[in-house]
């Protein structure tokens, strides 16, 4: 009787590892993993003349430019969230080769931002459209000089 009862308890036990082991599995596979873009980041100036930096990140027939409206100089990790209606944090448009530029609503994340480092980060942004631009992005420095005031 109790040998019955033992072997009922071990094969629910092996029933639920299993399960729990296939479950995860699943997860992690359908967790794709988010494209890293090239990308080039430039000095650049804010509507008001003041220090600013922006992000180009070119895809198949467009590109996202993210700019934002502080000197490059973030030491610590930092999110952005657009449209900014104060228009005092920034920008993120998608530039086509035909159309004049749309604005993206989201989100994006910066390691850190460094002049002369690259510049590590991610975007969560989505056109009016409903297209959905999700990835992470690694900046190099361009050599645009640019004179703000």
């Amino acid at each position: 009787m109790m040998t019955c009862r033992l072997r009922s308890l071990a094969f629910v036990g092996l029933i639920i590892l299993i399960g729990g082991i296939a479950f995860y599995a699943f997860t992690k596979r359908s967790q794709a993993a988010e494209q890293i873009f090239p990308a080039t980041i430039n000095r650049d100036c804010a509507p008001w003349d003041g220090s600013a930096f922006t992000v180009s990140i070119p895809m198949k027939d467009m590109g996202i430019s993210i700019s934002i409206y502080q000197a490059p100089d973030i030491k610590l990790p930092a999110t952005f969230s657009f449209p900014d209606d104060t228009m005092s944090v920034g920008n993120a448009l998608l530039i086509m080769p035909i159309d004049s530029p749309k604005e993206l609503t989201g989100k994006v994340s910066f390691q850190r931002v460094q002049q002369g480092s690259p510049v590590e980060g991610t975007f969560d942004i989505t056109a009016v459209t409903g297209e959905r631009f999700k990835g992470k992005f690694i900046a190099e420095w361009g050599n645009e000089i640019v004179y703000c005031g």
